[in-house]
């Protein structure tokens, strides 16, 4: 891919003096964008989720941690799950909750760890409905869309999925399907790019206009008269 960015020079007619870093640089900006572009439509499109499907982790576990009663309104607490540090974007969330439909026992919780309760419960897991943050406190506060053990309500806020429950149950694990970032584009990696071969010439075209449009080298030369 660095190859076929510096052959634009020699087919522009053009001298340039820019190094291998950032070519790789606008390479790997414009695998970014072509990431981005292409999971407004994963699984609307069955030869975009091919493309994406190197991309995706599955069934990736994470322990719920306490986050504690500020975090949610009324008799509203809330769980969370550190998003992996390779994320880019969710796909679909999985929570393992414990619940007991009179109310469960929880022993005095500790914020970011690991809640426990005492007495009988029932172990199951449910998908997370997700929604956006601006949303979660009237979802909460409606009776008919509230947070419930068989359908948690969360929300991501930074590298945190927060799930809120009720007294009825508290969240044991997580289990995140979500598409990570792509590996770097560089001399070094085992492959030019993760993405199929037909895309490489996309990312290679959207790193030239980057650098075409960020440099002076195409900006007409002023003339005296």
């Amino acid at each position: 891919m660095q190859i076929a960015f510096e052959a634009w020079f020699d087919h522009a007619g053009r001298d340039h003096e820019i190094v291998s870093d950032e070519i790789f640089r606008y390479l790997n900006e414009a695998q970014d964008e072509v990431t981005d572009e292409l999971f407004m439509k994963f699984e609307q499109d069955q030869v975009i989720t091919d493309d994406l499907r190197v991309l995706v982790e599955k069934d990736s576990e994470v322990n719920a941690l306490y986050a504690g009663a500020s975090a949610a309104p009324g008799s509203f607490q809330a769980d969370y799950a550190t998003i992996p540090a390779d994320y880019r974007y969710m796909i679909a969330a999985r929570v393992e909750v414990k619940y007991n439909r009179q109310n469960v026992t929880i022993v005095a919780p500790t914020i970011d760890q690991a809640r426990t309760i005492t007495g009988s419960s029932t172990t199951a897991s449910y998908l997370v409905r997700l929604s956006q943050s601006d949303d979660i406190y009237r979802l909460l506060l409606d009776p008919f869309n509230r947070t419930m053990y068989y359908d948690p309500l969360g929300t991501i806020n930074g590298t945190k999925l927060i799930v809120y429950t009720d007294p009825k149950f508290i969240c044991e694990r997580f289990f995140l399907d979500y598409l990570r970032v792509p590996n770097q584009i560089s001399l070094t990696g085992p492959v030019p790019s993760e993405f199929p071969d037909h895309l490489h010439k996309e990312i290679v075209d959207r790193a030239i206009n980057r650098y075409v449009q960020r440099s002076s080298i195409l900006q007409p030369t002023q003339t005296s008269n």
